[in-house]
């Protein structure tokens, strides 16, 4: 528990840092906006009633508006003086995240609703064709890395390749993640992959496509890429899109992997 509250305070100290420096760069978007829609400290809140991924945000409700108001006194305040801003806005959410920890805890190891290991697809209608599947990332492996054995992530392919053929007929898959710019990653994939990648994207976003690089294997926080982050004012690595087809990962799996 101790290890999971410095994380948190640790990773809404970096996102105030963060959001701080994306105003100063980025003046026509309001703080509200920037604060609901850049950093995740939201979900760190007790306002937040769902899993630590909500469904339901309630941004209209009075408690967050309060909060809104009081860090855009803040950021007012202290337009030019970035620890400040840090430190007093970590004050303004302190007793919240409090009151979330706990929840969030609780729910460390849970991996809710993935259904290949590490991996979770974008479900449709039974019988419904969908040929490019979508995936999500998470480590369900916690505290250990799920590179450790080589086989694990090329077996949560081949899974989730063979129950989304089955189910939808899938002959695609396509996933947007900061991993995406990870070599160790990348040697997953087949050269199709590579081939059709996107260009780094840079409009930052709340959710762990982006911000997942700043949590460790064990679930703490990252302090090799936060001090990155904070020494050149850019994430360590930025979220890529890319796909490929059945054919050319199962190749891939089995020439690289022996799968």
């Amino acid at each position: 528990m101790d290890e999971h509250r410095y994380y948190v305070y640790q990773m809404v100290h970096l996102e105030l840092f963060f959001l701080w420096n994306w105003l100063q760069d980025h003046p026509d978007e309001s703080l509200s906006s920037a604060l609901r829609k850049r950093v995740g400290i939201y979900r760190k809140t007790a306002v937040n009633t769902d899993l630590i991924t909500p469904v339901t945000l309630h941004y209209d409700s009075a408690e967050w508006l309060a909060y809104e108001r009081d860090l855009q006194k803040l950021f007012e305040k202290h337009n030019d003086n970035v620890q400040a801003f840090e430190d007093d806005g970590f004050e303004i959410f302190h007793g919240t995240l409090d009151k979330r920890l706990p929840i969030d805890f609780a729910n460390k190891k849970t991996v809710v609703g993935f259904q290949c290991g590490s991996l979770r697809y974008n479900t449709a209608d039974e019988g419904e064709i969908c040929k490019t599947i979508g995936f999500h990332i998470a480590n369900a492996l916690q505290p250990e890395s799920f590179f450790a054995d080589p086989q694990y992530l090329p077996k949560c392919l081949i899974k989730l390749m063979q129950e989304t053929e089955a189910k939808y007929s899938s002959t695609h898959l396509s996933t947007g993640t900061w991993l995406n710019s990870l070599p160790k990653w990348l040697e997953l994939f087949p050269q199709e992959w590579q081939d059709n990648m996107s260009e780094p994207d840079t409009d930052i976003q709340s959710h762990y496509g982006f911000w997942g690089q700043f949590i460790t294997a064990r679930g703490t926080f990252n302090y090799k890429y936060g001090k990155i982050l904070r020494k050149t004012g850019k994430l360590p690595f930025y979220r890529r899109t890319s796909s490929c087809s059945f054919e050319a990962m199962k190749k891939h799996l089995k020439d690289k992997f022996n799968i």
